[in-house]
């Protein structure tokens, strides 16, 4: 599956520029997805631990709590 994310009202992320924060923002979501791959193929274990490593490091970089709405 791949599909571009858009909020209720339709509106989705551009991220096209070279600004420091448009950089910033792209750094810390290839070394996301560099986490999520780091995992033993054969064992289940394993890919629980990368998703949760992900998980945990998305939600400290971008100060998101498991109560934020917003």
């Amino acid at each position: 599956m791949s599909y571009k994310y858009k909020d209720k009202d339709g509106i989705e992320l551009s991220y096209i520029s070279k600004d420091s924060h448009t950089l910033l923002v792209k750094e810390v979501i290839r070394e996301a997805i560099k986490i999520l791959n780091m995992y033993d193929k054969s064992c289940k274990i394993s890919m629980g631990m990368a998703m949760n490593n992900t998980k945990k490091f998305l939600r400290k970089n971008f100060n998101i709590t498991n109560d934020d709405k917003s």
